[in-house]
């Protein structure tokens, strides 16, 4: 199989994963997002095989039970999100490079995987209070309530401590300057051999 380069990018919810990788995507043609399988419900603004690929619990079982999943995690519980081993197939095989929006093991199983061919980049913000409010404005669940963000929030302590073994920590405080750095840090990584 063709190989090509995959940019990964993780940290916890709220910290701008996946704002900052739409912009990406529009600034690069040879990068084509990894759309991941998950049981969470669909939100009002996603779309299922763009966004995500909604699936039930048993067909997300079946696929782990014939290792279909190049990595796979329980990020919440009963709420799993796991890549496509043929997501990255068909993505390389049309000459393109891969764009992961995944959560820190993910990323981290990624990584060790593809060592030679990934730039993994944690995306940080600076306190648990931003993260917080960053939750209760985007409120894009029917279920999302105070529960799901004090969950989300009680696993962002334990997300920080792997940041390090990540290629590369970004703080998220200027979006602005934050989408210029990762458009240096993913060109360097792209156009070099």
């Amino acid at each position: 199989m063709k190989k090509g380069k995959m940019i990964i990018l993780s940290g916890p919810s709220g910290s701008g994963k996946t704002t900052i990788s739409h912009y990406i995507l529009s600034k690069f043609k040879k990068l084509k997002f990894s759309i991941s399988c998950t049981t969470r419900n669909i939100r009002n603004n996603e779309k299922h095989g763009k966004d995500y690929y909604f699936i039930s619990m048993n067909d997300f079982i079946y696929k782990i039970k014939k290792h279909q999943f190049v990595e796979w995690e329980e990020v919440y519980p009963k709420l799993f999100y796991g890549t496509l081993k043929k997501e990255i197939e068909k993505i390389w095989e049309s000459n393109q490079h891969v764009l992961f929006d995944v959560d820190v093991k993910g990323g981290l199983n990624l990584k060790k995987q593809y060592p030679n061919n990934s730039l993994s980049i944690f995306i940080m913000v600076n306190s648990i209070n931003v993260l917080k409010k960053r939750l209760i404005i985007r409120n894009s669940e029917n279920f999302f309530h105070k529960n799901q963000i004090n969950m989300r929030l009680k696993k962002v302590k334990e997300e920080n401590k792997y940041a390090k073994l990540f290629d590369f920590i970004i703080l998220n405080i200027n979006l602005f300057e934050t989408k210029k750095k990762m458009i240096q840090l993913v060109s360097n990584f792209i156009y070099t051999k």
